[in-house]
């Protein structure tokens, strides 16, 4: 699977989320690999979120461990390359 983001892309984000839904992007802090861009694909019993890439040389999800909600900076709604836009809704 390849990402749903290009290199170099802009983006919007909508923050603050109140409802996060499985399947959709966010941007969020991570403590060990800083920014990162993934899929949101479970909310745990603990209210912990966990994410994953989209490829296979992405970094997995038991790597990216659970996420605090305060370390969501916001979920893509859009992405603008030189190539395209997407609307990430």
């Amino acid at each position: 699977m390849s990402p749903s983001i290009e290199d170099s892309s802009f983006l919007l984000i909508k923050s603050p989320i109140k409802k996060k839904k499985i399947n959709k992007l966010f941007i969020f802090k991570h403590k060990l690999h800083g920014k990162l861009i993934k899929r949101l694909v479970k909310v745990d019993s603990s209210n912990l979120f966990w994410f994953m890439g989209e490829n296979s040389h992405s970094i997995k999800k038991d790597q990216i461990g659970p996420i605090n909600e305060d370390q969501i900076i916001g979920q893509i709604v859009l992405s603008i390359s030189r190539s395209s836009f997407k609307l990430h809704l």
